[in-house]
């Protein structure tokens, strides 16, 4: 076995983990904006608290009568548009951001904070098992393929 080789080309597969996890993450997309529209339907803020309460109380018995779920919280889901239009977009090999291009997500992010458009901490540690665990396999199968 010629480990010379197999440590120079594991230093260049170093270089390309951010690739694969950027690539991963996009491939992945849909499985990150479920998340968060599955959490808004029950009101849940990515701390597990509450995204909101609502100041009228005619539309809090409106908003109970339309989805349950969420017990009378804000649930950011009247129509659905501001969920349809989430998106993931690479900002660079470990920067992301997710938004929605909805018209509304401007008001709706200064109004409830814009961290409502991320994900929770059990859905960031399900989504990054999976792709570090992609990733390590890429790159061993490139390292180890001499």
């Amino acid at each position: 076995m010629n480990y010379k080789k197999i440590l120079n080309r594991a230093t260049k597969e170093r270089g390309n983990v951010h690739n694969i996890i950027g690539t991963l993450m996009v491939f992945n997309s849909e499985q990150i904006v479920e998340g968060i529209r599955r959490r808004w339907l029950f009101g849940k803020d990515i701390n597990d608290g509450i995204i909101g309460t609502y100041s009228w109380k005619e539309y809090e018995m409106f908003k109970v009568s339309s989805n349950p779920r969420a017990e009378g919280n804000v649930d950011l889901t009247l129509t659905g548009a501001l969920g349809r239009g989430l998106t993931v977009k690479k900002l660079s090999n470990s920067r992301y951001e997710i938004f929605s291009t909805d018209s509304k997500f401007d008001k709706i992010s200064k109004q409830y904070g814009i961290e409502q458009f991320n994900m929770d901490e059990r859905q960031k540690d399900e989504l990054f098992d999976t792709l570090y665990y992609f990733a390590l396999t890429e790159y061993l199968d490139n390292v180890w393929d001499v």
